[in-house]
């Protein structure tokens, strides 16, 4: 039997993992429904015009955010209790089966599960209220903007995943504490880059961002175009890339 992959192997697993977790899984949506309900409810009748597709796209991708990084922390908890991660790493399955489901669930699965749910309140919500003279419009995820959304989604993803594995416990916080600290380093590294090769008075600079800056009275803003945009989603695809791998290899280090 092939001792990386397994498909009868990896249904068991699959199985054996949606058998014991269902309940938490069951409640956590439970909770998601009543956030998004609640949530939803204040915003609908406290806005004074109906909520548009935009507005909607960001309620979604903010939503997804929090909760997929919050989800993708805890994938891999039991590795940071000791009493729990004996029987978790001597299950007859490989490393990569073992990582493979925590992926389907906390990426794919969580996606398709919030989606569903989000549209479920969303509709719900939108069917309560009514504006004279106003058709109501319901945002979609296939527009082309939603590849940013799901491009940072996977990239935090990836990080939490990482975290989930390197860190015992605290995992969100210790996550959240970790990748902002980088996060405000990396503007700083790039901000004072930036400035020494153009001598330039610069406003703090997002890697690949807006470049914000004045010359003699004069402000001046400067966006990357089409193509570098294309160039800055396949560096970030390559960095989400590099993080499952590591997620994997971590995993596999804990496993030996």
């Amino acid at each position: 039997m092939n001792n990386f992959f397994s498909f009868k192997r990896f249904s068991l697993l699959l199985i054996k993992h949606s058998a014991e977790h269902y309940r938490t899984y069951l409640m956590s949506i439970g909770v998601l429904a009543g956030v998004m309900v609640l949530g939803g409810s204040f915003i609908f009748y406290m806005i004074p015009g109906p909520m548009d597709a935009g507005f909607q796209t960001a309620l979604y991708a903010v939503l997804m955010l929090i909760a997929g990084c919050i989800f993708a922390s805890t994938v891999f908890a039991d590795m940071g209790d000791k009493r729990k991660a004996i029987p978790a790493l001597s299950l007859p399955a490989s490393t990569f089966e073992k990582y493979l489901v925590g992926w389907l669930y906390s990426y794919l699965v969580f996606i398709v599960v919030f989606t569903a749910v989000f549209y479920v309140v969303l509709l719900s919500l939108i069917s309560l209220k009514h504006w004279p003279g106003h058709n109501n419009e319901v945002f979609s995820i296939f527009q082309d903007r939603f590849s940013i959304v799901f491009i940072i989604f996977s990239l935090l993803h990836s990080i939490s995943m990482y975290g989930a594995v390197v860190f015992e416990k605290l995992h969100f916080i210790k996550i959240g504490f970790a990748f902002f600290i980088s996060y405000a380093l990396l503007i700083i590294c790039n901000t004072f880059f930036i400035k020494s090769i153009t001598g330039l008075a610069i406003t703090p600079a997002i890697p690949f961002g807006l470049l914000n800056f004045s010359e003699r009275g004069t402000y001046y803003n400067i966006a990357p175009g089409y193509e570098q945009s294309l160039w800055v989603f396949a560096v970030m695809a390559v960095v989400v890339l590099l993080f499952w791998i590591a997620t994997y290899f971590r995993l596999k280090e804990k496993q030996v």
